[in-house]
């Protein structure tokens, strides 16, 4: 079927019947690699309308169409894979007790090709699936279940010609105040897979907005406390810390990504730290120190297989601040507590080997703003935001992460990132096809295409 008589059938669909929508962000359990996205779309009556699968790029896989038979059942879907422009075509059909649907799958108009049985039990599950050629022979079953408090808990798939088969499970293990799933590990053959995340929302003209995941929960993201992250600019290198009762006093950490996923060491012997960042190439880390209110900057440089001793660039460069980071070009990016211009923002540029005298980048007039980051080319500076005593995120508050367009390091215009809560080390990481950062107890992430990052809305 072509995609225009494809969109000629789904105009029989009010717009305005799509009341639910569902995302399921995907990430990689070892990495925090974000993997890609399912999005389904519900009438009032929990009907699904349309299935979108994306790709970590946002490139739709698959697009599916539903439409419901009189009873409400799912009588016909439409589906287009890898963007293609040709629609192939399900239908589905139900035994008399309507504990059997019968899915038959139409690759050339008006062809039966294969078909799926599903087995539902009293309460509706599925429960058993048998797999069917278009000859009529079977190749495959699979057993579901389920869990007591009605999520499902897997499925076991086997072809029939041979024993044994591909065992997939389920482990949630976040939940929201109505008992509904949050977030969830599949793993296949008892390998851990995929790590799911399950955003909802019950309004019809709204995105659903992502729910921040913890970044490579079990190896860098743990019960302690994990902040100040920081990637070079393949992805393959970060850094981050820890800390306990003193949120001054962290434990700086580098960590490598591999195949397994990452390896993780202790930075040097430079510790406690503050802050501390990552250069784009991942051959120099900057960091901060605080004892009460005085603020120190150093940096280290990969020395053969080891790091050089510290350089004070505050006793050396006169750099005063916390919250550094290093651009492509060579800038220090620094957050000055009681800079020339007031609290804000601050750069130095490259001089030598050294930096020259940092000046005010971004320091507006109303608010608190640090923790910067200069993405790419000096053209977006990426702040936090406090514009009062409880820092608290929502739609309602200024309080965030904000975008501010530069021009050859003048501030054109900025603009709170919606999606986003308040939080702080911010950083995109195109490499992961992740929009990372921090509310200081965790380090958190989202998938870059779900970030809103670029739009040309302007808050003030």
């Amino acid at each position: 079927m072509s995609l225009l008589t494809l969109l000629s059938l789904l105009l029989v669909l009010p717009a305005d019947t799509v009341t639910i929508k569902e995302r399921i962000d995907l990430y990689a359990p070892s990495t925090g690699a974000f993997l890609g996205a399912e999005q389904t779309w519900y009438d009032v009556e929990g009907r699904r309308l349309r299935l979108e699968i994306t790709d970590a790029e946002g490139t739709p896989t698959l697009v599916f169409f539903i439409q419901h038979d009189a009873q409400g059942r799912e009588s016909e879907a439409l589906y287009i894979e890898g963007g293609g422009q040709d629609a192939d075509r399900e239908v589905f059909t139900y035994s008399a007790d309507g504990r059997t649907q019968t899915t038959t799958y139409y690759y050339e108009p008006g062809v039966a090709a294969d078909r799926t049985e599903s087995v539902r039990d009293e309460a509706g599950r599925e429960v058993f699936k048998r797999y069917y050629r278009a000859d009529g022979t079977q190749y495959g079953e699979e057993e579901v279940f389920w869990n007591p408090d009605g999520t499902k808990r897997g499925w076991d798939f086997r072809y029939v010609e041979r024993e044994g088969g591909t065992s997939f499970r389920y482990t949630y293990d976040a939940f929201d105040d109505a008992g509904a799933w949050l977030r969830r590990t599949r793993s296949r053959n008892g390998n851990p897979e995929r790590l799911e995340v399950r955003t909802q929302v019950v309004v019809s003209t709204s995105a659903p907005q992502p729910t921040p995941v913890p970044f490579a929960l079990g190896s860098i993201s743990t019960d302690q406390a994990e902040t100040s992250p920081s990637f070079a600019h393949d992805g393959k290198t970060m850094v981050f810390a820890r800390y306990g009762d003193d949120w001054t006093r962290k434990d700086p950490f580098i960590a490598y990504h591999e195949e397994a996923g990452w390896r993780i060491e202790p930075l040097a012997d430079i510790g406690p730290v503050y802050n501390l960042a990552l250069s784009p190439d991942g051959q120099t880390v900057f960091y901060a120190t605080r004892i009460d209110e005085e603020r120190t900057l150093y940096r280290i440089r990969r020395d053969g297989s080891g790091w050089s001793d510290p350089e004070n660039l505050t006793a050396r460069y006169g750099l005063v601040g916390t919250y550094p980071s290093l651009t492509e070009d060579g800038t220090l990016v620094i957050y000055d507590a009681e800079g020339v211009a007031g609290a804000g923002v601050y750069a130095a540029k490259p001089q030598g080997t050294g930096f020259s005298k940092a000046e005010p980048l971004y320091v507006p007039n109303a608010g608190g703003s640090f923790d910067g980051y200069v993405t790419q080319g000096m053209r977006t500076l990426l702040v936090s935001r406090c514009f009062d005593e409880t820092c608290a995120s929502g739609p309602e508050t200024y309080n965030g992460i904000w975008e501010v367009a530069l021009d050859e390091g003048r501030v054109q215009r900025a603009r709170k990132l919606p999606n986003l809560p308040y939080a702080w080390g911010v950083q995109p990481v195109e490499a992961l096809g992740l929009f990372v950062f921090t509310d200081g107890e965790d380090i958190l992430a989202v998938p870059l295409s779900a970030a809103g990052l670029g739009s040309t809305a302007v808050t003030f």
